[in-house]
């Protein structure tokens, strides 16, 4: 699959390889460390269903392309709503948008939604091209989240974030219906006081035995 990344849209500094340092450069001190205070971001996964599934008949050149034009698509409008792009994960994106770290501007939060319903919008355009290639259709889904997360710096100066809301977005992802979006509740409750949207209770992630995480679909107010 590494033919798939070749020419994917990522900003050289945003990428994050795996973890894996040690194993090639036995001689480093650390695989990562932190940078900086833990901050709080909105974090995005765009996920492709059943993918699996799909690229196991097809032929590896094909299987290629397959990820190649579904990562470029969802790179390029990502990219348009001031958001980074950390890694792929599989057959998933995973992004951030750094101007949710502002707990009191609107524009990140704001940007963070319009960049879903743009994702939305790339349905039809995407499995278009898929079709002229003679390839299958996709359909993905994209969970949003807001939280802590910590920023690390691995030895070969490559930028990740980890922590527990990068764990939940994930986790939350499969609540989405196919093709939409659904966000976390530490998400909801920074849109909710703008009025440009309506939300509504769309189940709950179970974090343990005791307690859920309620999620939310989100819809423009006509």
């Amino acid at each position: 699959m590494k033919e798939a990344l070749t020419n994917i849209i990522l900003p050289a500094y945003t990428y994050s390889k795996k973890f894996d340092l040690l194993a090639n450069n036995p001689n480093e001190e650390y695989v990562a460390s932190m940078v900086g205070t833990p901050k709080y971001f909105c974090v995005g996964i765009i996920d492709i269903i059943g993918s699996t599934k799909t690229v196991a008949k097809l032929p590896q050149n094909k299987v290629s392309r397959y990820y190649e034009i579904f990562l470029n698509t969802m790179a390029k409008t990502i990219n348009q709503f001031s958001a980074r792009i950390l890694k792929t994960m599989g057959d998933s994106l995973l992004f951030y948008f750094p101007d949710t770290c502002h707990g009191n501007r609107k524009f990140g939060f704001l940007s963070s939604i319009e960049c879903g319903f743009s994702l939305i919008n790339t349905h039809t355009r995407l499995n278009y091209q898929l079709n002229e290639e003679y390839l299958p259709k996709i359909d993905f889904r994209i969970s949003f989240d807001y939280g802590n997360v910590t920023i690390m710096k691995t030895a070969d100066s490559a930028i990740d974030l980890v922590g527990p809301t990068i764990n939940t977005c994930s986790k939350i992802n499969s609540l989405a219906a196919k093709n939409e979006m659904i966000i976390g509740s530490d998400h909801h409750e920074q849109l909710k006081k703008f009025d440009e949207y309506k939300f509504k209770q769309a189940g709950s992630y179970s974090v343990d035995l005791k307690h859920s995480y309620p999620t939310y679909t989100v819809s423009r107010k006509n």
